[in-house]
Parts: C-alpha cells; sequence; structure tokens
C-alpha cells in the first residue's frame, strides 16, 4: 500500500543519497525514443493494474505501481491507463481475467500475493503480457520485478539508530512474506552496522532475524506482523505499544498501515517518529511530514513506467529486473525531520559501500547487541 499531485518518477524517488540530481532509467532500453516513435503511429495502447487490497490510493506500492502507469501515458500520449481495486484475494484472478478479456496491451499485476492467478492467466494467455511487483512467474510474456529492499533498509536502520534518544527503535510488518520481511531484516541490519562502528547498543523490537542469508526466495526471522495492509488503526495500536516500549523511532512496513503509526507518533508527541516505506512519505502524505525521518523506497513507479513503455513500444521482454541501491531500485529519502549534513555524509559512503560489496547487508554478520 492521495494526499497531493500527481508526480513522476523523478519527483518520486528523486532524493537519492548523496546525489544531487538523476534520471531514472532503470531498463536502458531506449525506451523514450521508442515511445516518440508509437505515439507517432498513433495508435491506443491500454495499460491496466490489478491492485492488491490496500487499494489504489495506498500511498504505497498499489499507488506507485498505477503511477508508473500514468508516468508512461505522460511520456507516450497514446497508452490508455485503467485500473482494477481488489476488496480480498478472491478478486485476483477475476480482475486479471477481465483485464485478458477488455485486450490490454500489458497487465502489471501488485504483489507477492498475487504470484498463483498471475501464473495461471500467463500460462493460459501466452500472447498477454505481464509485470508482476515483488513476485517471480515464469514465462516470455511475464516481466517479474523484484527489489533488494534491504539495501535501503539497511541505510533506513543506520538513520534511525543515529537519530534514536532512547536507544530503543522498532519495526513490524503486514504479513510475514518475503517482500516485507526483506525490509525488517535489512533495517535490523544497518542498526547492527551502527552498535558496531560507533559502539553503541540500540535495541530493535519487532523482529529478529534467523540465521543465514535472507533472499528473495526466503527471508525469516520471527516479528511482529498485523496481517494487513489496510488497517490503520491495528497500526496506531502496535506502534503505541513500541511507544510505552521505549521505542521513539517506528519503521511499518505495512502499506497503509503506516498511517496508523504517524497517528501515534502524533499522539505520542515531539521525540518520536516514523521512518515510512515503499513511496516517499513526504509526497503521499505532505502534511504529516514533519513526523518521518526518511522512507525507505522501493522503485515500483519507474520499473513499471519502464515495463509499459517497453510493451507499448513493442521492446517488452519477460524476465526479471532486480532493483538495487546501484541501480536506483530502492534508496533512502529523508523526510521533514531535520537530519545533521554530517550523518548524511556517514550514511552516503555507507551507501557506496553497499553498492560497491564492501558492506553486508545480513544482520547476522554483525553483533546482535
Amino acid at each position: 500500500m492521495q494526499m497531493g499531485e500527481k508526480r513522476g518518477a523523478v519527483r518520486r524517488l528523486g532524493a537519492w543519497i548523496g546525489t544531487a540530481s538523476l534520471v531514472l532509467g532503470m531498463m536502458t532500453t531506449g525506451l523514450t525514443a521508442a515511445a516518440s516513435s508509437a505515439s507517432a503511429a498513433g495508435s491506443s495502447f491500454k495499460a491496466c493494474v490489478v491492485t492488491d487490497t490496500g487499494g489504489i490510493n495506498d500511498k504505497s506500492f498499489n499507488e506507485s505501481a498505477y503511477n508508473g502507469l500514468l508516468d508512461a501515458a505522460r511520456l507516450n500520449p497514446n497508452i490508455v491507463p485503467s485500473y482494477l481495486s481488489s476488496t480480498s484475494s478472491t478478486d485476483y484472478a477475476p480482475n486479471i481475467q477481465s483485464f485478458v478479456s477488455q485486450g490490454c496491451g500489458i497487465i502489471v499485476t501488485v504483489g507477492f500475493l498475487m504470484q498463483q492467478d498471475t501464473q495461471t492467466a500467463a500460462t493460459a494467455n501466452p500472447n498477454q503480457l505481464f509485470a508482476i511487483v515483488d513476485s517471480n512467474v515464469t514465462g516470455s510474456n511475464v516481466l517479474s520485478l523484484n527489489y533488494m529492499t534491504n539495501q535501503g533498509a539497511f541505510l533506513g536502520g543506520y538513520l534511525a539508530a543515529a537519530t534514536s534518544k532512547s536507544g530503543v527503535v522498532a519495526t513490524y510488518g503486514g504479513l510475514n512474506i518475503t517482500p516485507v520481511t526483506i525490509y525488517m531484516n535489512g533495517f535490523v541490519a544497518g542498526v547492527r552496522y551502527f552498535n558496531k562502528v560507533n559502539h553503541k547498543h540500540v535495541k530493535v523490537l519487532g523482529w529478529v532475524p534467523a540465521a543465514g542469508t535472507c533472499t528473495l526466495a526466503k527471508c525469516n526471522g520471527k516479528g511482529t506482523f498485523v496481517n494487513s495492509f489496510t488497517d490503520a488503526t491495528a497500526g496506531k495500536t502496535l506502534t503505541a505499544t513500541d511507544f510505552a516500549a521505549k521505542a521513539d523511532v517506528v519503521f511499518p512496513v505495512a502499506g497503509g498501515v503506516g498511517v496508523g503509526s504517524i497517528a501515534a507518533a502524533k499522539q505520542a508527541g515531539k521525540g518520536h517518529s516514523v521512518l515510512w516505506v515503499d513511496s516517499n512519505g513526504c509526497v503521499t502524505d505532505k502534511p504529516d511530514c514533519g513526523w518521518l525521518i526518511g522512507t525507505v523506497a522501493k522503485g515500483v513507479e519507474p520499473s513499471v513506467r519502464d515495463a509499459v513503455l517497453a510493451a507499448a513500444s513493442g521492446k517488452f521482454k519477460g524476465g526479471t529486473y532486480l532493483g538495487t541501491l546501484k541501480n536506483q531500485g530502492t534508496a533512502l529519502e529523508y523526510g521533514g525531520i531535520k537530519i545533521s549534513r554530517s550523518l548524511k555524509s556517514k550514511i552516503a559512503k555507507i551507501s557506496a559501500g553497499i553498492k560497491s560489496g564492501k558492506i553486508s547487508v545480513n544482520p547476522n554478520n554483525y553483533p546482535k547487541k
């Protein structure tokens, strides 16, 4: 899982660590030229999104995916965006089939929970193009969009630990699935790294990584989950509990549920903050920007945009896209709470170390306390 005007990918993922400016070109396929050629041809191309239960205005991954369609349409006016919202998992297959019947040029499905229904539809309709966010589906007609968000979350964990006054931070997830736990794993790793290099003892509530390496296929551990991406009340209650346990920074990896965490921070007052997830919280929820230390961003919007442009231009290729810090598929973006230049400089150096492979994002490579 809108407040504020619609915006393009550069505005959504524009505050990169240690970068003055950049152009989001996540799939270097010459898509702008191809889009111009398609535009000149004058034929319409319907691009469709099936959302998960958070809906199109979840301030998170569903909204980001749809904004990717809107960004593609700005670059190629022949692209016609459309969406269907799912209110439960039983809506996935019917919504996908509805778009197949409508002749969508590409169908984008959003979320790990749609993997099986997307696979079934892609196999049954080999001439229909698909892209899926946060999952892996096989077939030459499918592009799987995945993101190593533990890299961005590592930076977020370091930031949270560095800004905490109580020495306690917390995280929780929407569901116990890999696209969620990979964030939480990276967050814990960043806190542990902070403790190691600064000789501190910041504690993390809400997630204990399992032994071994966290991957896109499996990222195990024990933690706290609200079993929802929409229940903001549950998010507020859980965050209030974390604050009562002396945490002063909370990282909700739960789409729209995180709105409840912001409400809890407001109620707790100054000195309590939230680290947002997926889409820049200061863009999606401007009035609450002052309660955010930052956002661990996922490049859903630009990757969906480029997949749609490729499909519209006839240059679509199935396979897997993997977003990283290096290719701007994940990032840490600062929020409304002031962060010192020296801390930003340290985080920029850490980001460079992760990109080069010198700094590991595996929490088990660092002391637990």
